[in-house]
């Protein structure tokens, strides 16, 4: 009998506790579980977000939302009270005051009757100054090199000079793997032979060209049987213009080229109009004039030269209305009478290759002995910070295709 009475009462408090509604609890969700925060510069601030969330049954009550630890840390206060599924965000500030990695904490309290406190990690990176990486693929335009040669009677020796030293130029672009065209005209415009035409077979090389160093020396020697006045100028505007430039010079260029222009005469330019009328056609040659260069071996400005070579006296009347154009071209000039032309031929290939020599770099270096330059992977020093444009230009420019990847030190701007 008794044991009947204890099954008929277990049965019914298991009725009645589940018939009765249970007690509506709480439970707190805090999402993320940590915070972290890249480098930041020192005295600026950085938000980052965090959602309490009410999983639980019955209404959430936050007490406080804070942050502890350096006093770089702060937290937006919330005391909210959540209904079930409602959630809220507050905003937790990591604003450095000294630099390195700083740790804190930020603390959630609610009447959670399980989790009374959430902690959640916080971890912000600290810095005076960033690292900058910039990343280059050396991808050289082609470049097209038009020689203008004065062929007057007492051009046999300069002419020979040039071919003798052309190794000079023409290593800069061998070596460096160049999509090249060079051809030759001359300074006549009267016999129609030359007036503009290239000279030469083939009319111009290019790296395809078998023996092309030799090829262009022997160009260059192209005698002296001028019929006319030195007009340099006028020859290099028929020559790039039509009908020439579609037909004797067909395919010499092209579109997407740098061009360079290289005088060699020891007389006055004669052509009819004047510099300003050659320079604005040669900037009408290319959407950007910087991809255009004129340098001249001439007689020294004003004055002329003269001096005493191996090959007998040398002597050059003023060459002003090439140096005017060079001038406005920024490009190089050397004086005729100089008896060995190596290094200015060296000189005006490395200034035809200039615009693989320089990098322009993406921000500003905060200590410029700090730049590290590397090409292929390999560390080098042989290149110089230009301040005044940002630039990372080359001694020796990277081969084509080479990668370049110049690291440096940049302050932390507030954002």
């Amino acid at each position: 009998m008794w044991l009947t009475w204890l099954i008929a009462c277990s049965e019914y408090e298991l009725e009645k506790q589940e018939t009765e509604p249970r007690t509506p609890i709480p439970e707190i969700l805090v999402e993320p579980s940590s915070l972290e925060w890249e480098t930041l510069g020192v005295n600026c601030a950085e938000d980052q977000l965090v959602t309490v969330t009410n999983v639980g049954s019955g209404p959430l009550t936050l007490a406080g939302t804070y942050a502890e630890g350096d006093a770089a840390w702060s937290a937006e206060m919330r005391t909210d009270t959540l209904q079930p599924d409602e959630s809220i965000t507050f905003s937790v500030r990591f604003s450095p005051l000294t630099a390195g990695e700083i740790l804190g904490d930020v603390l959630v309290h609610s009447d959670d009757p399980h989790t009374p406190e959430v902690v959640v990690s916080a971890v912000g990176h600290a810095a005076l100054e960033g690292l900058t990486s910039d990343r280059f693929i050396q991808e050289a335009a082609p470049v097209d090199v038009l020689w203008v040669i004065d062929n007057s009677g007492s051009m046999a020796q300069e002419q020979t000079r040039v071919a003798n030293a052309i190794a000079s130029f023409f290593t800069w672009f061998t070596t460096l793997n160049l999509d090249y065209h060079m051809g030759v005209i001359t300074t006549d415009v009267v016999n129609p032979i030359y007036s503009g035409r290239l000279v030469g077979t083939p009319a111009y090389i290019d790296g395809g060209t078998a023996n092309a160093e030799l090829e262009l020396a022997e160009a260059i020697a192209v005698g002296t049987e001028d019929m006319g006045d030195e007009s340099g100028l006028a020859a290099v505007e028929l020559a790039l213009s039509e009908p020439v430039m579609s037909v004797e010079n067909a395919g010499f260029l092209r579109p997407g080229a740098h061009l360079a222009v290289i005088f060699l005469s020891d007389e006055p330019e004669f052509s009819a109009a004047d510099s300003a009328h050659y320079i604005s056609f040669l900037q009408t040659l290319k959407a950007d004039p910087t991809d255009i260069l004129v340098s001249a071996i001439v007689g020294d400005l004003t004055t002329g030269c003269s001096n005493v070579c191996d090959e007998g006296p040398q002597d050059a009347q003023p060459g002003d209305k090439y140096l005017e154009v060079v001038s406005a071209f920024s490009g190089v000039f050397g004086s005729i009478c100089t008896c060995d032309l190596a290094p200015t031929l060296d000189q005006i290939g490395m200034e035809t290759t200039r615009y693989i020599r320089s990098f322009q770099l993406s921000d500003v270096p905060t200590d410029p002995a700090e730049i590290a330059v590397y090409v292929n992977g390999e560390a080098t020093t042989e290149w110089i910070w230009v301040s005044p444009t940002n630039e990372i230009v080359f001694t020796t420019p990277p081969i084509n295709g080479s990668e370049v990847i110049v690291r440096y030190p940049t302050a932390l701007v507030c954002e």
